[in-house]
């Protein structure tokens, strides 16, 4: 499931409400999902990422995966599967991970 776009329901971080919009599935916890938000807001902090391939991946607009937007949610929030990143995404993703995702 990693590198798999849906369109979902994303809670907000204060836990008050939600919003139609694109995510990003980063781990697949069986029932749950780890996802990060997608937006079309041009973002260059150190875990933006942009997406090049961003049609292949089904979304309408060019694009960044903000791996500091992360939410642990039910997979019962995904509406709409738009599409997969294309190996060269994911690839960037998963290198700005392991880059500042260190314990």
């Amino acid at each position: 499931m990693f590198g798999e776009v849906f369109i979902c329901q994303f809670p907000f971080t204060s836990g008050t409400g939600s919003k139609i919009r694109p995510a990003l599935v980063l781990f697949d916890l069986e029932e749950d999902a780890v996802i990060c938000r997608v937006t079309s807001v041009n973002r260059t902090g150190a875990l933006d990422v942009t997406l090049n391939d961003w049609k292949v991946a089904g979304l309408l607009k060019p694009s960044v995966a903000r791996l500091d937007r992360l939410v642990t949610a039910e997979k019962t929030i995904f509406l709409r599967r738009l599409g997969v990143l294309s190996a060269a995404d994911l690839a960037a993703v998963r290198d700005t991970w392991n880059a500042h995702m260190t314990l």
